[in-house]
């Protein structure tokens, strides 16, 4: 589970919806979904078991919950696919 600090309500009612930009970053051969919130700027990472496919739609929809938790509806994910990257 993913915790996050409460934000403020003006925060989340201006902001309300969101666009995330989505990577895959590697620090040490391990690798993380990194996501940034276009109009809020917020940032997250999340740690990826692996690069097969489902470990990676499972947290990808872990840090969209967060998001929801907060109060904020996803609009968009924009990301550069490298499907070599990627195990099925």
């Amino acid at each position: 589970m993913i915790n996050i600090q409460d934000i403020p309500q003006d925060i989340t009612e201006k902001h309300c919806y969101v666009i995330l930009a989505i990577d895959v970053m590697f620090i040490n051969k391990i690798s993380f979904v990194i996501t940034t919130s276009w109009g809020i700027h917020f940032g997250m990472a999340r740690l990826v078991k692996d690069m097969k496919n489902k470990n990676m739609v499972t947290s990808i929809e872990q840090l969209i919950q967060a998001y929801h938790c907060q109060g904020f509806s996803i609009r968009a994910i924009l990301g550069v696919g490298n499907s070599s990257t990627y195990n099925k």
